[in-house]
């Protein structure tokens, strides 16, 4: 799996190169310019627009600041029909709240 880094379309052009030597594209945010910023699970999105209508031709998941309530226009704008959460089911980083991680799977499994 490839986790690409999206902020802008140039992002979403440049991920189209690994549809050969990738098995799974995963669509996260790009991090952000700081020196404590992860490659992942800052709890950031980006635009969902930005992938919306494309096809590709290996399996994908989308990433990046999903919670519970953002999953279904994050799914509807998207397209996705994988994701991939980390900080949405968390209380403060590194520890996940079983509460959430139900209400995430819930709503999962409703789209």
């Amino acid at each position: 799996m490839k986790a690409v880094a999206i902020a802008g379309p140039e992002d979403v052009l440049a991920a189209s190169r690994y549809e050969d030597r990738a098995d799974m594209l995963l669509f996260d945010a790009k991090p952000p310019r700081r020196a404590d910023a992860l490659p992942g699970g800052n709890g950031l999105a980006f635009d969902w627009r930005l992938i919306a209508d494309r096809r590709w031709r290996l399996p994908w998941m989308l990433s990046g600041g999903l919670t519970a309530e953002l999953l279904p226009e994050a799914a509807r704008i998207s397209g996705a029909n994988a994701v991939d959460v980390s900080s949405g089911v968390e209380r403060r980083p590194g520890d996940k709240d079983p509460d959430k991680i139900h209400e995430f799977l819930k709503v999962a499994r409703s789209l």
